[in-house]
């Protein structure tokens, strides 16, 4: 009697295993990967039909990819734990709603991906993150986007913005951005372009207006805007026939001579200013406290130290300003290194890419 249980599971086991090698039987044992990509922890949730984000990951995760599933609302507390995220990407899901306080802890975020989803407005605690360079936001509904709440200027210091193919019918006024650099607008329709707000991009080098609906007066003012910014006029539409400026005035005047293009230059003088000085009175005192450590090992009388400062002085100044000069040059070659070939939206360079190689597609995006 005993045997005879005994037999009854190991042959309802071996019964399952048969069902499940001739297919009868479906064991999904598809669940998230972790590697490494360029020494950042990373955290591969793509296509897993998640309908929310999952709590039970590393909570130092730093690159986390939850494409291509069914999330359809982002909670306050979808990335409570996960506040060192510097990569995230959320494109293709259904995403309709971000609760407020979604994204707040995220202070380390660099970029975000919600392209291909059913977001009608931008969440605008995005735009007060303090290290988000570049947000991807193409291919919503954002016919009705609202931005009367949003605080001017923003703290993000965005760098690139791509809003493709969302149904506009005019820019978003997000204020000044300084360190914008490309912009990313085309096929919207665009009929309620104002050439003002090219004011507010004080250093453009790229904008997509390919497939945009725009007036040909609105195509030949953004042309000549961008080419006296010394950008690049690819993606604008071809202008077949130069307009009168009668018809068409020139735009500088609502421009780059605008009171709002020399706030967008002030800013980043002022930044460059607060850095210097900053840096400055770093070394500054840092060379003053090394003159003063030397003179008081050898027991130097205090005019003479007062004399040794006066002499030095200008000498530690001078090392300080080189120093200073030179480290900007490397950061602003660091930046130009950092950014890549333009491409019209972030899924075209999933499609040329092998997702496991290159998980980074917005910062890894080729031609």
């Amino acid at each position: 009697m005993e045997l005879h249980w005994l037999w009854l599971p190991l042959t309802l086991i071996v019964i399952l295993q048969s069902l499940r090698t001739s297919g009868f039987i479906v064991q999904d044992d598809r669940k998230c990967t972790y590697g490494r990509i360029e020494k950042l922890l990373r955290i591969r949730c793509y296509d897993l039909d998640l309908k929310e984000v999952p709590q039970n990951l590393k909570t130092s995760v730093e690159v986390l990819d939850l494409s291509y599933n069914r999330i359809r609302k982002l909670k306050s507390g979808s990335f409570q734990k996960y506040t060192d995220i510097k990569f995230l990407m959320l494109y293709e899901n259904m995403i309709l709603s971000v609760e407020p306080g979604t994204f707040e802890p995220l202070t380390s975020l660099q970029e975000i991906d919600l392209s291909n989803n059913g977001l009608t407005t931008i969440p605008l605690e995005l735009f007060q993150l303090p290290r988000l360079r570049n947000l991807y936001i193409d291919s919503n509904e954002l016919t009705s986007m609202d931005l009367r709440g949003l605080e001017k200027p923003i703290q993000a210091p965005l760098e690139y913005l791509n809003i493709a193919n969302c149904e506009l019918q005019e820019l978003p006024d997000l204020g000044v951005l300084p360190k914008l650099w490309q912009l990313n607008a085309s096929m919207n329709p665009l009929q309620n372009f104002q050439i003002d707000t090219m004011a507010n991009f004080c250093h453009l080098q790229v904008i997509d207006l390919t497939r945009a609906k725009i007036s040909k007066c609105v195509c030949q003012q953004v042309t000549n805007h961008i080419m006296m910014l010394g950008a690049n006029p690819k993606f604008v539409p071809i202008c077949l026939e130069a307009l009168d400026i009668r018809e068409c005035p020139l735009p500088y005047n609502r421009t780059i001579h605008s009171p709002t293009f020399a706030t967008c230059l002030t800013s980043v003088q002022l930044a460059e200013t607060k850095s210097f000085w900053l840096f400055a009175a770093g070394c500054f005192g840092g060379g003053i406290l090394v003159l003063l450590g030397e003179f008081f090992q050898h027991t130097v009388f205090p005019y003479k130290i007062i004399l040794y400062l006066f002499h030095f002085s200008p000498i530690v100044v001078l090392f300080c300003v080189i120093r200073w000069r030179r480290k900007r040059a490397q950061r602003h070659l660091r930046n130009m290194q950092k950014r890549k070939p333009f491409v019209i939206s972030p899924k075209n360079a999933i499609n040329n890419r092998q997702l496991e190689d290159e998980p980074l597609h917005c910062d890894t995006a080729r031609k």
